[in-house]
């Protein structure tokens, strides 16, 4: 191997080893330095939604089959209002940890998204079907979503660990895993979303599912996010975050009422650019 390779693994060890160390003038010893800070970050993200639903009621000719079941893949989400995150951290070396606050909104633009789905459909009683009527759906079909279909709010508490490297005193780029624990806030002004795609079909017997109570729900759900981003130090107290961070939600829900009461699960993907500013704490 060349010098040159030996002195670009001299520059890397330096500034992983020494860039993070102060020297204790009571032990009189190298060591790294602990550094504790709050920071606020605010960005844009983007992603998609993955989504199945099956009716809450058993199949008639099969109790151990749900009435009907679907499944939506790849619906693009956009940024609703403002994504906010909140930050308590701090690193020793290498070595980082944070607890974090956030809140950010989604919701699904207008689409047009295709479905696979089984089973049959129970349309309610009408004043032509005094006892309801039972219609086999689709296979495969496709849905015209309006603008705001279905809206996300999703507050989570949680925390993530890091690997912090010390490129130099001033720039500290890092990677990270973490998990959160949350409140997941969904509305729609239809009932829900199996209830909408057969809305067609129910309108042809007389049923208008506008006349159905709108979707308003909050549960609990957890998430996954991988945070990668650069610290920029100002100067002791004052720094800049740049972080680029993919997160994945857990979703599950109840929708629509009486008879076309459906289960909902799904994940909600988000690749999100935030920018920030923090300060460090003794």
């Amino acid at each position: 191997m060349g010098k040159g390779y030996f002195i670009v693994l001299f520059v890397i060890l330096c500034c992983t080893t020494t860039s993070g160390q102060g020297y204790n003038p009571e032990t009189g010893q190298w060591g790294y330095v602990s550094k504790k800070y709050i920071s606020i970050l605010t960005g844009y993200s983007s992603g998609d939604f993955n989504l199945k639903a099956e009716s809450a009621f058993s199949n008639p000719q099969n109790s151990s089959e749900r009435l009907w079941s679907a499944e939506v893949s790849d619906v693009s989400i956009s940024p609703n209002i403002p994504q906010l995150i909140l930050k308590f951290g701090g690193w020793k070396g290498w070595k980082g940890a944070e607890m974090e606050l956030s809140f950010i909104g989604h919701k699904i633009p207008s689409q047009i998204v295709y479905y696979d789905s089984h089973g049959q459909i129970f349309v309610p009683p009408t004043s032509e079907y005094p006892d309801g009527y039972y219609y086999p759906v689709e296979p495969q079909d496709s849905v015209d979503l309006s603008s705001g279909f279905l809206k996300f709010n999703l507050f989570s508490v949680g925390g993530s660990v890091y690997g912090n490297f010390h490129l130099s005193s001033k720039i500290k780029p890092y990677f990270g895993l973490g998990f959160s624990l949350g409140l997941n806030n969904i509305t729609s002004k239809y009932p829900g979303p199996g209830s909408y795609a057969a809305k067609n079909v129910m309108a042809a017997f007389g049923y208008d599912i506008k006349d159905a109570e709108s979707l308003n729900t909050t549960d609990f759900g957890a998430s996954l996010h991988i945070p990668i981003g650069i610290k920029s130090l100002i100067n002791e107290k004052i720094f800049f975050s740049t972080e680029f961070r993919f997160s994945k939600n857990f979703l599950s829900f109840g929708s629509s009422d009486a008879y076309l009461k459906e289960r909902d699960k799904g994940t909600l993907d988000s690749f999100q650019l935030n920018f920030g500013i923090g300060t460090f704490i003794e």
